[in-house]
């Protein structure tokens, strides 16, 4: 018969085991496990020798991680090769938001530096460095330097220690949504955009369909039929990411806004909310015609369209939509509904209605008639 094993737990990767009659200090040190012998039959005695054999007053001087050799790969030559990745694979406006950040960081740490040398104070340094800058920035500049420490333990393998992005301090973002636009005030501002007709059409679709601004600019004749748009990359411009390419069915105040306007494209291929010239319009110079238009009074800006949209269908009634369906509708990731919810979504609105019976009809009043009297 096998001796009978016990084992208590000192702390992560230190155990007291006991087989048969003595007991044994068991060790676990990146994936290598070790035993060795204390002697004793002691319960005792042997939790006192192993707590002097591994020092539990600083364990980190008992089992040390070994120190990766040299990459022999600078930071600096890391994130000239990420700079040059990033440009490729990644869109222009997110290397502007991106690179300045790692170039910051690898200024702290000390470019000439080999990557092995980074460890959780550098990161930490460089986020306790923005004290004062919103939660949501500050975790936004913390994930662009986890990334490209990735991308460098993935392109040079123990180029670099990812235990560097472990366990970092970030500010807790404790903050919600501005409430969504109520409807009075969505309806004063498409009509005070009765001076642009294009431009009303324009806001009155976008808070029809909960688009993002940038995705209507881009919508083409040919995207456009019947009552499906579909919504897909051509020239230089894409969609936000991979889910944000669709085809979503729209309602008939959309679907007729966007018929009338391809029945007077000359070319099909031409935006639906073209410049004139058949080309794109810059969202930066539609969102400052807008606001140009908007009651004076009213703070609204060209994005909460589609958080009215989005807010409007959460809660319940006839227009509730499931949020799995309403996240897939607006192009969010089936992961995202968290996002959802937090951004988007009203707070103060209810998220279900009342839950169904889990009672057959009048079942409560038969069991009642049912009791002895």
């Amino acid at each position: 018969m096998a001796d009978k094993l016990t084992r208590v737990k000192i702390r992560k990767g230190l155990y007291l085991v006991k087989r048969g009659e003595h007991f044994y200090m068991e060790t676990c040190v990146h994936g290598t496990q070790e035993r060795r012998a204390l002697g004793t039959p002691d319960y005792g005695t042997a939790m006192k020798m192993i707590g002097e054999a591994a020092a539990l007053a600083n364990p980190h001087t008992i089992f040390p991680k070994p120190t990766p050799p040299p990459s022999k790969l600078t930071l600096d030559q890391a994130l000239e090769e990420y700079e040059t990745w990033y440009r490729k694979h990644k869109k222009a406006s997110g290397a502007k938001r991106t690179l300045p950040t790692i170039e910051d960081f690898v200024d702290t740490v000390g470019g000439d530096n080999d990557t092995g040398v980074v460890i959780q104070k550098h990161v930490q340094s460089f986020i306790d460095a923005r004290e004062g800058w919103s939660p949501y920035t500050i975790r936004n500049e913390f994930a662009r330097v986890r990334a490209f420490l990735r991308w460098i333990d993935k392109k040079h393998k123990n180029a670099v220690d990812l235990d560097a992005v472990r366990g970092i301090d970030l500010p807790k973002d404790d903050g919600v949504t501005k409430p969504a636009p109520e409807p009075e005030t969505v309806k004063s501002v498409i009509r005070a955009m009765k001076g642009l007709l294009w431009l009303q059409d324009y806001i009155t679709v976008l808070i029809e369909t909960g688009m993002r601004p940038q995705e209507l600019l881009a919508a083409r004749g040919v995207d456009f039929r019947e009552k499906l748009l579909t919504i897909q990359p051509w020239g230089e411009w894409s969609p936000k990411s991979k889910w944000s390419n669709r085809t979503i069915e729209l309602n008939e105040v959309a679907a007729r806004i966007l018929g009338e306007r391809k029945e007077q494209l000359f070319d099909k291929t031409y935006p639906l909310f073209h410049d004139g010239d058949g080309k794109r319009r810059n969202v930066t110079t539609v969102s400052r015609q807008f606001q140009r238009l908007v009651p004076e009074g009213v703070t609204i800006v060209l994005y909460d369209t589609r958080h009215f949209f989005c807010s409007e269908h959460a809660a319940p009634g006839p227009q509730h939509l499931e949020i799995e369906r309403l996240g897939a509708y607006i192009g969010h990731s089936p992961s995202s509904t968290s996002t959802l919810l937090r951004w988007y979504a009203d707070q103060r609105a209810l998220r279900r209605g009342a839950p169904r019976s889990l009672l057959p009809t009048n079942a409560q009043d038969a069991t009642i008639h049912a009791m002895p009297q």
